[in-house]
């Protein structure tokens, strides 16, 4: 074997890595049987934990009224529930149009930026107000929460997970904004599912997250880049923590409906990954070697990510191949490819929607050009490698 073949050998199964591991998901997801839902809560009726909501908001004027009005009756439902709102450094009206809505207020007026310090300053500065065991949920200031989703997540902690997932359903408008919400809903239907039926751990998404109080407190003074979820997956990781996810609950969650909205959003959280993977890479490999197959699935399709810059990267190597008569990488990149539309169609006969779905994959060329866009912006961005502490 050649050095040439050797080495295309490597780099075509690197970049095939991520299509490879989401088709077994999507193998494993049709032929494992669902765990009823009863399962999970079943040894946990005895326990009494509470529920606090939090909500970290920075300027939200004119938002988090509504959010906290619209959790008002989920809080009803638990009468020792609490709704937090953190007005972070704001400069307009969030904290009193938060606190008229019912919710209670705390204001940090400086401090470094990011959720995980706004948590960290919580936590510290309102230690008596939670208690070990807590269930401590975090949504976006935009969020909204299905009913009786409170009640499942508590279940699930106390049912022995450190932690807990809800489903993320995106709200969108328009064929950008659904297209990054379909890979959004893909990844969870799919791959998540999956990884709950294996009991496995799942990824967090930034909202509609919940964690025991005391895990939460431990682990937030360390966060300090742009993808705190990310952190807190590869930290838990490391500590063999249990996360769960619990599709029974779910957080509406609006995306942005311009494409330059979507694209810097996607942008900060490329920085963030490159961060996590500068800052974190003694945690990942530690979690990589003690816990088990579900950290491997876990953690390389958390970094073997944009799926769609990759899937343009193999289109590349294709043509590439093809046009250099470099066959073993042509036919390396042709196999990623495969794989990939048979994990999209998969997705077509799991979703709810499957027209809509259909339809808008039409649009994927344009969604890939916004990948492209957002991989731009964090590269040329001043200081996008360095940490926000």
């Amino acid at each position: 074997m050649t050095a040439l073949t050797l080495a295309q050998i490597l780099i075509g199964t690197s970049l095939i890595g991520d299509s490879l591991l989401r088709f077994t998901l999507l193998c494993l997801r049709g032929t494992l049987t669902a765990r009823p839902a009863t399962e999970r809560g079943a040894n946990a009726a005895a326990h009494h934990s509470r529920c606090l909501v939090l909500i970290p908001a920075h300027n939200e004027a004119g938002t988090i009224g509504a959010t906290v009005a619209a959790l008002q009756a989920e809080l009803s439902e638990s009468p020792s529930a609490q709704l937090w709102v953190m007005a972070d450094r704001c400069t307009d009206g969030t904290a009193p149009e938060a606190e008229a809505a019912g919710a209670r207020v705390a204001a940090r007026t400086e401090g470094r930026l990011g959720k995980g310090a706004v948590l960290a300053w919580w936590l510290a500065q309102y230690s008596s107000e939670w208690q070990s065991g807590d269930c401590l949920v975090i949504l976006d200031a935009d969020s909204r929460l299905s009913a009786g989703g409170l009640n499942e997540l508590r279940l699930a902690l106390d049912s022995g997970a450190v932690a807990a997932q809800t489903f993320v359903a995106p709200a969108a408008a328009n064929n950008a904004a659904r297209l990054a919400g379909w890979s959004e809903v893909l990844m969870q239907d799919i791959d998540d599912e999956a990884r709950l039926r294996c009991g496995w751990n799942v990824p967090l998404r930034g909202t509609g997250m919940a964690f025991r109080a005391e895990v939460l407190a431990e682990l937030t003074p360390y966060l300090h880049t742009l993808a705190e979820d990310l952190e807190l997956d590869v930290l838990l990781a490391a500590r063999r923590a249990k996360v769960l996810f619990v599709p029974q609950a779910k957080v509406y969650d609006p995306k942005p409906q311009q494409t330059a909205g979507a694209s810097r959003q996607r942008a900060r959280w490329l920085q963030g990954q490159v961060q996590v993977i500068r800052d974190y890479w003694r945690e990942a490999l530690q979690a990589l070697l003690t816990g088990g197959i579900g950290a491997w699935f876990l953690l390389w399709l958390l970094f073997l990510r944009p799926k769609t810059a990759l899937i343009g990267i193999r289109l590349l190597l294709l043509a590439v191949g093809l046009l250099s008569t470099g066959w073993l990488l042509a036919g390396l990149a042709l196999l990623g490819l495969v794989l990939d539309v048979m994990y999209y169609l998969g997705g077509a006969a799991i979703v709810e929607e499957r027209q809509r779905y259909l339809q808008d994959l039409l649009a994927a060329p344009r969604y890939v050009a916004m990948w492209l866009y957002s991989f731009g912006l964090a590269t040329v961005r001043r200081g996008w490698l360095k940490a926000g502490r």
